[in-house]
């Protein structure tokens, strides 16, 4: 990418002595771009090497062919992308994962790259990293570290034949980090168009897909939701966010820009805000203001049903994006039947029943062809929706009402309302085993019926109540709340036990008093009881967090010192967990240390410019607020130490 710079015109007069700029320590420069630059180092790992992809693509001519994403697993706890691009030869290699600033891409707005700094990303997390060029028939294999002095290394493990096709592959081992990694993807490829990656993890590229689906009105240089929030600037497939002083919308969405349009800083993370981009920014959202009717009333003319043009007049003039087009949609909507119709609304925890004349469109709505006698199945439905509108319409309203025949559903298709049956010991009920891997939307998704088999084995359970969870046990509320549970005693080393759901009803029987049942909130207080710690540390969490934003830029052996403490065993998953549990009742018999927080008492008093900071300034502001302030603090801390041992 082109980098935006002004011209200089400089006038010398005179015989001078001059002085060639100079970099000295390439560590320390390395250290500064690599681990102080990026402030989400997942997602600029993902970022800078998918750019890199997208751009060798590019210049292969290959960029109808996806490239590879590999996102860590617990059973392949790596990060990879492997492309299908021009690959590099050795001095290629050499020059780019050993240097600074070196790039070929600052003459062309074709490509993405342009600071040179992008190959160096793994660095923020490991200090070393694996290296694969497929070129020409050869593949080299090479392993990037950095030395005992922290200097970047290139060092050739292999060289061999090769039928594979030309491109680079970048590995880093991050375990632990599958979540982080997960999230980061979907952060970073939401936007992405052109050279569209093949992530091994198909729930990731499912939430990608749902994400571009939120966008209702698109545009070629924009796309808008109907909900509130923020507007980002979208340029070389990066989204950056549109400062509020500058958001004209308010909506969720983005704006397209060329490359080379925008300017932004080093880290590619936000926006730089000089006079260019700021009239680029204007100008594009006075230009999109301009076309949304236009574009709107096109949008819904290609469609070929009124129907259909209703659904989507009604997304467009939902929420605030409806107040940026300036056009009559409300002339789309679905005309009036000639009778009222029935529609039942769940809402939350309640189902209504009603009558209307005015065909609602739009999310949540179901379209059935009446049935008689359907109503006990159509309430036991709903009960597995937290908002759902179900349309009963004769054959006469749907045709006055305009409704496509593929939209309606047949009611005879609702499952019928089956009663819970009960047994004695050593038979069978059938009952809901929990599934906590379900890719459903609703309550009722979270479980599998099955057949219980009472015989005297310990049974976990909970007890539900229209598919969710009952009682506030201070473990678990809902059903998401079931899941994690599950993962956290896996984190803890505890196996996560088969889950049985046993409706309200269920507990009041003899059955259930005769079975071997535990909660599950009662089955993680005794396997966490089991394994509990002697000790545990109590201090205030948030506040320790500014601590160690402090630390990165003050390197104080005490801070060092009290951070290795925090990440001890004595503070484990297990004690983290224990101790909040014990703070409503006692689950364990641990000893509270407050050594940590005398620690950071002591801090408080050992530089007396924390004083102007409350505790609730320090405990109890935004992530953003608390890293600037953390980040002032530690490297003021740090120059006041410099100039004393001067």
């Amino acid at each position: 990418m082109k980098l935006y710079t002004e011209d200089q015109n400089v006038n010398v007069h005179g015989d001078f002595e001059t002085s060639d700029f100079a970099i000295g320590d390439i560590a320390f420069i390395v250290d500064m771009f690599a681990d102080k630059v990026y402030s989400h180092k997942e997602r600029a790992i993902i970022r800078e090497l998918s750019c890199n992809a997208h751009d060798s693509h590019v210049m292969a001519g290959t960029t109808d062919v996806p490239f590879n994403v590999h996102l860590p697993t617990q059973l392949e706890p790596f990060f990879s992308i492997r492309d299908f691009g021009t690959g590099l030869s050795d001095d290629e290699v050499r020059n780019i994962f050993a240097g600074i600033g070196i790039s070929t891409k600052r003459d062309s707005n074709e490509v993405i790259g342009c600071f040179g700094i992008g190959s160096l990303s793994p660095y923020s997390m490991t200090d070393s990293f694996t290296v694969k060029s497929y070129i020409d028939g050869v593949c080299r294999t090479y392993t990037c570290y950095r030395d005992e002095e922290r200097k970047p290394v290139v060092a050739l493990l292999t060289e061999l034949a090769t039928d594979e096709a030309n491109g680079l592959e970048v590995s880093l081992s991050v375990e632990g980090k599958w979540y982080e990694f997960s999230e980061e993807a979907q952060n970073v490829f939401r936007f992405w168009e052109g050279t569209v990656p093949q992530i091994n993890d198909k729930s990731v590229m499912e939430a990608i897909e749902e994400t571009r689906e939120e966008y209702a009105f698109r545009g070629d240089d924009f796309g808008l939701t109907a909900g509130w929030g923020s507007m980002y600037a979208l340029m070389g497939n990066i989204a950056y966010k549109i400062p509020d002083e500058l958001d004209e919308f308010n909506t969720k969405g983005y704006l397209k820009f060329d490359l080379g349009e925008l300017s932004f800083d080093t880290a590619r993370e936000n926006l730089a805000m000089d006079d260019k981009t700021k009239k680029a920014i204007k100008d594009k959202f006075q230009e999109v203001k301009d076309k949304l009717a236009v574009e709107a009333g096109q949008q819904i003319a290609e469609l070929d049903t009124p129907f259909k043009q209703a659904v989507l007049a009604n997304r467009l003039r939902q929420g605030n994006l409806g107040k940026h087009i300036k056009a009559n949609l409300e002339q789309y909507d679905l005309p009036e039947p000639t009778k009222e119709f029935t529609y039942f609304q769940r809402s939350w925890s309640s189902t209504d029943k009603a009558t209307s004349k005015r065909v609602p469109v739009g999310d949540n709505i179901q379209y059935y062809r009446h049935k008689d006698r359907m109503q006990t199945r159509i309430k036991e439905y709903l009960k597995g929706f937290r908002k759902l509108t179900m349309v009963i319409l004769s054959d006469e309203q749907i045709k006055e009402c305009l409704i496509d025949e593929d939209v309606l559903l047949d009611l005879e298709d609702l499952p019928k309302v089956v009663r819970q049956s009960y047994a004695t010991a050593g038979s069978t009920v059938k009952t809901f085993v929990f599934d906590r891997n379900h890719s459903g939307w609703t309550n009722k998704d979270y479980f599998d019926e099955t057949e219980l088999t009472i015989d005297g084995d310990e049974i976990v359970y909970i007890e539900i109540n229209r598919w969710e969870p009952q009682g506030a046990n201070g473990v678990y509320y809902c059903n998401s709340d079931v899941r994690r549970v599950l993962s956290r005693l896996e984190k803890c080393g505890i196996d996560a036990p088969k889950v049985i759901a046993l409706k309200s009803a269920f507990l009041k029987t003899k059955q259930f008093e005769k079975g071997n049942f535990i909660d599950l909130a009662d089955y993680v207080k005794r396997e966490l009881a089991a394994r509990s710690p002697k000790t545990y540390y109590d201090y205030n969490v948030r506040q320790f967090g500014v601590f160690k934003q402090m630390h990165k830029h003050m390197q104080q052996q005490d801070i060092s010192d009290m951070i290795e403490l925090v990440e001890s065993h004595s503070n484990s998953e297990v004690a983290d967990w224990l101790s909040s549990l014990n703070q409503d009742r006692e689950v364990a018999d641990m000893e509270k240390d407050t050594m940590i927080q005398d620690m950071m008492d002591e801090f408080f008093v050992k530089y007396e410019m924390l004083t102007f900071l409350s505790d609730w300034e320090m405990t109890h502001t935004d992530e953003e607020y608390q890293t600037k302030i953390a980040n002032y603090i530690g490297g003021t801390i740090r120059e006041n130490a410099k100039t004393t041992e001067n």
